[in-house]
């Protein structure tokens, strides 16, 4: 499905589950003909509020996209309030379109290495599993931050993507923060331009994939092409200021 032919329907709940205190995933069934590249987002809005419109990425696996599809959720305020409460097999007024974005990751590059944090990782997600499922055999690193381990997403699933070769390396930005009891033995701190230079022994051949707040990504992009990645292998999708991140 192309942006041209990008359509509107009326998705049917199947699940929800927390991902963190702030987070849900929500598994909708797809509709006919569904089709989507790692990266792509759909809008959504409710019938009787067709002015308000929220853009959700894609979190789950394209090839899974001819049964259902999901999008990760920081549960932050009144939209996301009205998505929480909806019931699963129940009808209701929510509606979407897509999938839109050009932005997006093919499983072709040589080495990707997917930089992201909070629920920017959800179209990370996405392409991980394109790689999980089996569709390539490119290298692919995960480079993932949260406050806490607590607030980490998707950390459960790390261990089958490591499994199917993914490389991941993740970090904690507000270790102060964490719960009592809560232990972390990986590295802290934010994720910068230098930590990923020593990181990706390849990184002037690797291409990057960004996705995150306005500063972060700005910040990484050019500290990346200032060090001499090729401004063609720094791709990167601003999700403005957002304060549930790293």
């Amino acid at each position: 499905m192309t942006e041209a032919s990008a359509a509107t329907f009326a998705p049917i709940l199947l699940e929800t589950r927390a991902e963190t205190a702030e987070v849900r995933t929500f598994r909708f069934a797809s509709p006919p003909a569904f089709n989507f590249v790692p990266g792509q987002f759909l809008m959504f809005h409710f019938k009787n509020d067709p002015k308000t419109w929220r853009a959700y990425s894609l979190a789950s696996s394209p090839l899974r996209g001819d049964d259902y599809f999901e999008i990760t959720v920081g549960m932050v305020g009144a939209f996301s309030d009205r998505l929480g409460a909806l019931q699963p097999g129940i009808a209701h007024d929510l509606i979407a379109r897509g999938p839109f974005g050009k932005w997006v990751y093919d499983g072709l590059a040589e080495h990707a290495v997917l930089v992201g944090g909070g629920t920017g990782l959800a179209p990370l997600r996405a392409m991980c599993l394109l790689k999980a499922d089996g569709a390539r055999e490119q290298r692919v690193t995960l480079v993932c931050s949260a406050k806490t381990p607590a607030t980490l997403l998707y950390r459960n699933e790390h261990p089958a993507w490591r499994k199917a070769g993914i490389e991941i390396q993740s970090l904690i930005s507000r270790p102060h923060e964490m719960n009592p009891g809560e232990r972390w033995a990986g590295r802290t701190g934010r994720i910068d331009a230098e930590y990923l230079m020593n990181l990706i022994p390849d990184a002037l051949t690797a291409t990057f994939f960004i996705c995150g707040p306005n500063k972060m990504v700005s910040e990484l992009r050019a500290g990346l092409e200032g060090r001499g990645v090729p401004a063609q292998q720094v791709r990167t999708e601003k999700w403005g200021d957002y304060t549930d991140l790293i």
